[in-house]
């Protein structure tokens, strides 16, 4: 990356949504910060970058990311999957928590996120579980977790079963201001305790195929939020019936987001035949009725943002038979090229939509505006991407910066890229180059 103290972006036309400010203009960096946005600024002494004929935005930001570090680094690390952020136009990102060990205490989340400063070429957040261990027992330290930087709480792949522990951790989310962030599907941990306890007759988790109480989960969730007061966002809807929860749910003053990824959004189950073990995820992939009803509600307002739930996973565990392979795909290099491909222009979101839902919406759900994430007001650090909405490229998975290699779409042609990514006073990605320290 090239540290310049001041970068003069001219003629770009500029989408700062937050400041509802949009038309062609200049921006002005200084000392990492943005200093001016107008018409005709001139400076001398300023790295002169032509954007005519490009977007300019904040800096995007993706709120669902498994970076894998600590303990499963031979498929991702925070170094190569910040590279991978940058080079799909991200700035800034939130990662999950279950890693190896799971972000469960204070003193792993500090650890983790001095990591991150040294490692990490764009801005680094973290998640940290629900319940000690991931395991669905016990709460964490949600006091000081959030007082240690923690986003959100949240037990990815795996629900909150009981009620009372759920209500609990909600009652607590909402004690701290911290988002509780839940995964609304059952998982095999889910399933083997439920049979343990005897309740293969009364659960429906257990006697459905597995992975279609999404809709049960979200409804119980929401309506566990609605009775504590709390904060609720609900990730990776991927059911009609999910939809139309929080659509009720909102209708009735429920503080409750959600989010829906390229995937859910763009592939059926009918892929899965065509794709193999790379469509593999959890949520897996549904019906063409649900992709269409989370295309509209993603269009509607009922969903609000758009991440890419990045989930790297080695070619060896990806070459496994489809039942043993592990759930999940790569996205971060490819999300901003199929929205604006698959979504912007056929018109199912408006460009100013897309941007508003990759930047400052996710930034005002996980508490990240108040750093100025997610907008381009002056005063606040310089985080911006320029895209280049005529640049036609293929997905060629063996160019990525990411470790891994299961993206379902690879090969896709695709209409729009980043093709500058800024972190403060810092060029990171150009020209789909990594800009390393010199």
């Amino acid at each position: 990356m090239i540290n310049y103290k001041k970068i003069l972006i001219k003629n770009g036309n500029v989408f700062d949504i937050a400041n509802k400010k949009s038309g062609v203009f200049d921006v002005l960096i200084d000392s990492s910060r943005i200093k001016k946005i107008s018409k005709n600024i001139d400076d001398k002494n300023a790295l002169v970058i032509d954007a005519k004929d490009k977007i300019v935005v904040p800096g995007l930001v993706d709120v669902h990311v498994h970076l894998r570090q600590p303990g499963q680094e031979y498929k991702e690390d925070i170094f190569t999957g910040s590279r991978a952020a940058a080079a799909g136009g991200f700035t800034t990102v939130v990662a999950e928590p279950n890693t190896c060990p799971p972000i469960d205490t204070p003193s792993r989340l500090i650890q983790l996120l001095k990591i991150a400063k040294k490692e990490s070429i764009v801005n680094y957040y973290s998640k940290s579980a629900t319940t000690a261990g991931l395991n669905g027992y016990r709460l964490v330290d949600v006091e000081n977790l959030k007082f240690a930087g923690a986003r959100a709480l949240s037990d990815d792949g795996h629900p909150v079963a009981g009620d009372r522990l759920m209500f609990n951790a909600l009652k607590k989310g909402r004690e701290y201001d911290i988002l509780v962030n839940p995964h609304c599907e059952e998982s095999d941990l889910y399933r083997r305790r439920q049979k343990v306890k005897g309740k293969r007759k009364s659960s429906d988790a257990v006697t459905n195929p597995p992975y279609t109480a999404e809709g049960r989960f979200v409804m119980r969730d929401i309506e566990l939020a609605e009775k504590a007061g709390a904060r609720i966002h609900i990730s990776h809807v991927s059911l009609a019936q999910s939809v139309n929860e929080i659509a009720k749910a909102k209708e009735r003053g429920v503080n409750v987001t959600a989010e829906a990824t390229p995937h859910h959004l763009l592939l059926s189950e009918e892929a899965i035949k065509e794709i193999g073990t790379n469509a593999k995820v959890n949520p897996p992939l549904r019906s063409k009725d649900d992709v269409e009803a989370v295309r509209r509600g993603l269009a509607d307002g009922t969903i609000d943002i758009i991440a890419s739930d990045h989930a790297p996973h080695s070619a060896k565990e990806k070459s496994l038979p489809y039942n043993k392979t592990p759930f999940g795909l790569i996205g971060l290099e490819t999300t901003l090229g199929l929205v604006l491909t698959y979504l912007v222009r056929p018109g199912i979101l408006t460009l100013q939509q897309a941007i508003e839902k990759m930047t400052i919406l996710p930034a005002k759900i996980f508490g990240l505006d108040k750093f100025g994430v997610g907008c381009l007001t002056p005063g606040t650090k310089a985080d911006i991407t320029i895209i280049d909405m005529k640049k036609k490229w293929k997905v060629d998975v063996d160019k990525f910066f990411s470790k891994a290699r299961n993206c379902p779409f690879n090969g896709w042609k695709l209409q729009g890229k980043a093709i500058l990514t800024i972190v403060g006073s810092k060029i990171v990605m150009k020209d789909g180059k990594i800009i390393e320290n010199i």
